[in-house]
């Protein structure tokens, strides 16, 4: 039993997973193999894609019920500690959901956030094998990618050959919201979990309205990743209010792996949204796509890495890209005439 004086925040360790309703099943399974997801498992209600990391899974998809169309769901977390499942359990409106068939196992919460989406707190998952470096497109390559500059010519008597296919998926990185109930949400986040704004961005000649709040998971003097969640302000016009999600986003291991999973997904015909480029806050090179269903889903590398020395950093929005194309309308960007 735990002390009178413990904590009610719930410690996560990490984000495991998202959820995601489709029309089509088939087609996003298609989308999935060419995007570097595995099946990892497969039954009546769900199936399971899979990266190459630690969580037996990274991305569930259900068909969508007849006539319901696409829906995001929510997504998992693993908890730090078997305390904090037990806390996440106690919480109002918390239901245990059964595991006992679900690829990894494990106990696992359904808790719902102000928005109704799904926030699965798990416990006691078996983790898969981690390999001994990430996979690269470069064919035979040992440990880190070694690059020629102008002087220092590293790489001698050795070629560069990559290999044509998917970008394989090492793990999610992070997922985010657009929302009209901006302060509700990052409150309940950062209030129920142990998240912690990394960057806040606030609006262009508003300092005192923010706009973005990119949430990490504090570990303390552990690093991790620059955010895991993303909660970006939607201003309701000429619609009813809502909160929709904003994209899910997995880590793969470099950029010409990243470039070659963005041949090989233009030469399959998908569409692209965004990219590729690379972002400021965060750091990583993103490239953006749609899936089947028109959710918009992110490869990305090289992010930032963070621990409890970190300070927030208070910034102006608008500034979301280093280099690379321009941003698009969807995001914000001018719209381009021929």
């Amino acid at each position: 039993m735990g002390s009178t004086n413990e904590s009610p925040v719930i410690r996560l360790q990490r984000l495991s997973f998202v959820i995601y309703e489709h029309p089509d099943l088939d087609q996003f399974k298609r989308f999935a193999q060419d995007f570097g997801f595995e099946e990892a498992s497969s039954n009546a209600d769900e199936t399971l894609f899979a990266g190459y990391g630690r969580d037996p899974f990274v991305y569930v998809t259900r068909a969508a019920p007849a006539g319901a169309g696409k829906r995001f769901v929510g997504a998992g977390f693993a908890a730090e500690s078997e305390n904090d499942f037990e806390k996440a359990c106690a919480l109002a409106g918390a239901e245990k959901i059964d595991t006992a068939g679900r690829h990894g196992g494990g106990l696992a919460v359904r808790i719902t956030d102000p928005n109704g989406f799904e926030v699965q707190v798990c416990w006691g998952q078996r983790e898969q094998p981690l390999p001994l470096r990430g996979i690269s497109a470069e064919a035979g390559r040992k440990g880190r990618p070694v690059i020629n500059g102008t002087l220092d010519k590293a790489r001698k008597g050795e070629f560069t050959r990559l290999t044509p296919g998917p970008a394989k998926v090492h793990k999610l990185g992070h997922y985010g919201y657009n929302t009209d109930r901006y302060e509700k949400t990052c409150e309940w986040y950062s209030q129920t979990f142990n998240l912690i704004p990394t960057d806040v961005l606030w609006a262009p000649g508003h300092e005192d309205v923010d706009v973005a709040t990119f949430f990490r998971l504090d570990l303390g003097e552990e690093y991790v990743d620059h955010h895991c969640f993303l909660v970006a302000r939607a201003e309701a016009v000429d619609k009813p209010a809502e909160t929709t999600v904003h994209h899910s986003s997995f880590e793969v291991e470099d950029l010409d792996t990243q470039m070659m999973g963005h041949q090989w997904l233009l030469d399959a015909g998908y569409e692209l949204v965004w990219g590729i480029g690379r972002h400021v806050h965060g750091s990583q090179v993103f490239d953006y796509w749609h899936d089947p269903s028109h959710f918009i889903i992110e490869h990305y590398a090289d992010g930032d890495v963070v621990n409890n020395r970190y300070k927030t950093l208070k910034a102006e929005a608008g500034n979301m890209a280093v280099w690379g194309p321009p941003v698009p309308v969807i995001w914000g960007g001018e719209k381009l005439t021929a």
